[in-house]
């Protein structure tokens, strides 16, 4: 078949177009891939600063500890040369010893949580349809969780003061704290930043808005003063022992 001038320029613009097309759609995949590939570079980017944004605050506070620690060996140095100096020394260890496990009485600003039963509208008994509207220990944990988390120095729950060893736990309508049956309401102290202890219970998904799941009233309440008691149980250690360190010979 003989194929005319028309039929041939015809046909040579629409190879040349395929061509063009098919270029051109290339062209545009390949900066796809490539505009995919920068945004993952840049996300990695910002998680790598931001970790070792992360990493250099924790130097720093490690440094701060460092230089703390370096403060209190020369003070102790000093003292241990003055009259007397040992026994200061020790008798601050001790307080601070039991301060930390909370067998001293501690005062500082702070913040109060009250957490009530809820009461049906109209009728003075509870809801106890799926245990909406009373308080359980689990509730009680969210809060002293986020206290904690908060940089909180000192907790207690209506006069209990919470320890390392303290359980939290549901015993039929109350509440058990060192072994000491509580009911409702509950009154929460935590001493530390009134604001940023506040603030955590009620950030987004905290432990504020989880009372309206709980079906529970929480109130919070500031204070410049708080006093919370030692605790004034017994704590024995039965199998735990204290680790000896070893003495190596030169």
């Amino acid at each position: 078949m003989k194929w005319t001038k028309k039929q041939k320029f015809q046909i040579s613009m629409s190879v040349m177009i395929f061509i063009l097309v098919f270029a051109i759609t290339w062209q545009i995949k390949g900066v796809r891939k490539t505009n995919a590939v920068e945004s993952q570079i840049s996300n990695r980017v910002e998680t790598l600063q931001q970790d070792l944004k992360n990493q250099l605050e924790k130097n720093e506070d490690l440094l701060q500890q460092i230089v703390q620690l370096q403060n209190d060996l020369s003070k102790y140095r000093e003292q241990v040369t003055e009259s007397g100096g040992a026994t200061k020394i020790l008798k601050e260890e001790l307080n601070r010893a039991e301060t930390i496990a909370g067998l001293t009485d501690v005062s500082g600003s702070g913040i109060i949580v009250t957490i009530k039963d809820v009461a049906k509208q109209g009728n003075d008994e509870l809801s106890y349809e799926n245990g909406l509207g009373i308080v359980h220990d689990v509730y009680i944990l969210t809060v002293i969780n986020e206290l904690r988390a908060a940089g909180a120095e000192a907790l207690s729950v209506n006069g209990e003061r919470i320890l390392a060893t303290s359980e939290v736990r549901c015993a039929g309508p109350t509440v058990s704290i060192n072994n000491t049956k509580i009911a409702a309401p509950y009154e929460i102290k935590a001493i530390g930043n009134p604001e940023t202890l506040e603030n955590a219970l009620r950030m987004p998904g905290g432990a504020i808005e989880q009372s309206f799941y709980y079906g529970v009233e929480v109130s919070v309440k500031k204070s410049n003063k708080l006093v919370i008691n030692k605790h004034t149980g017994t704590t024995n250690f039965k199998y735990a022992q204290i680790v000896e360190p070893e003495v190596t010979e030169e």
